[in-house]
């Protein structure tokens, strides 16, 4: 069994067609036919079932592409590994992050890498806390950046910075004018809310005090729609500090006093299990740590 003839079958199967299989394997149809029944013998099994009009796979076909997807990935990652593996910041780089990361400081990290390391091909996904540990866990992502973490996840949490929770504002809001709030205002105004589809159990992930009780009139799963109803003064809401110290600078939300103490958001990196990162992640992650040091300043970037 050769490698190759492997792959011709994978691209055979997956496009249902010896032509589009002949055109992604670089070869005529004759040939990759014959790779196909060479493939077969060697297996002593059908793959595929041939009509004039369509392919389809019989049962060995359906079990042998299932481990060709399996072989396949773990080849791509071995060649991904070693290429990266000289230190260098280049290739791909997968990245997961939550919103407090991606709505402001990623892009802003991110900018500023690869305008440094041109060769550098970010991958970036949206997701869960959880999702993150488990795709690292499985090798399918470099790095993941996310509000708190669990060190029990399986995964290395590697601290970046802290950012106090605000509670906030827009101009059109009764309490705007105010400038601070009582407990019995957060009862009187409604606030919004994140929540994930699905995923009610969890923590709120705006981390408002528990002991504090509060009149919730939405609830949402993306930090920036959440940030909107307060600029336009529909809602209350509790934002990391660090995710909408613009929005603070230009006065287009205001902070308000009188809200009891409470602890600060930790923004962490998550990376895999085992060994070092790649040089890509310490790079994305030391510019991440210049982009939190930078939001300080009093001017936006």
């Amino acid at each position: 069994m050769e490698l190759t003839d492997l792959r011709h079958f994978y691209n055979v199967a997956t496009s249902k067609s010896f032509a589009r299989g002949a055109e992604l394997s670089h070869l005529s149809p004759p040939a990759i036919s014959k790779a196909i029944k060479r493939l077969e013998a060697s297996l002593d099994s059908d793959l595929l079932e041939r009509t004039t009009r369509r392919v389809s796979l019989t049962d060995g076909g359906r079990a042998l592409l299932a481990h060709c997807e399996t072989l396949f990935a773990q080849i791509d990652e071995m060649q991904r590994d070693l290429h990266l593996a000289d230190g260098r910041v280049r290739g791909e780089i997968r990245i997961a992050a939550n919103e407090v990361f991606s709505t402001y400081l990623l892009p802003h990290a991110l900018a500023r890498l690869v305008r440094a390391h041109p060769d550098l091909t970010p991958r970036c996904y949206e997701m869960m806390p959880d999702q993150m540990a488990h795709w690292l866990r499985q090798g399918r992502l470099d790095v993941g950046f996310t509000i708190g973490a669990d060190a029990r996840s399986g995964v290395q949490v590697q601290p970046i910075a802290s950012s106090p929770g605000v509670l906030v504002c827009g101009p059109g809001h009764p309490l705007f004018a105010v400038g601070r709030v009582d407990l019995s205002d957060l009862q009187t105004f409604p606030s919004v809310m994140p929540e994930s589809f699905q995923r009610e159990y969890l923590p709120a992930l705006d981390q408002f005090p528990e002991s504090i009780p509060r009149r919730v009139g939405c609830t949402v799963e993306l930090l920036q729609m959440a940030v909107q109803l307060c600029l336009d003064g529909a809602y209350l809401g509790y934002f990391p500090e660090v995710s909408i110290r613009c929005h603070l600078r230009h006065g287009e939300l205001r902070a308000l006093d009188g809200l009891p103490a409470a602890p600060p958001f930790e923004l962490c990196a998550l990376t895999r299990p085992a060994g070092r990162p790649l040089a890509s992640v310490r790079a994305l992650i030391r510019q991440l740590d210049e982009a939190v040091a930078a939001d300080q300043s009093p001017t936006c970037a």
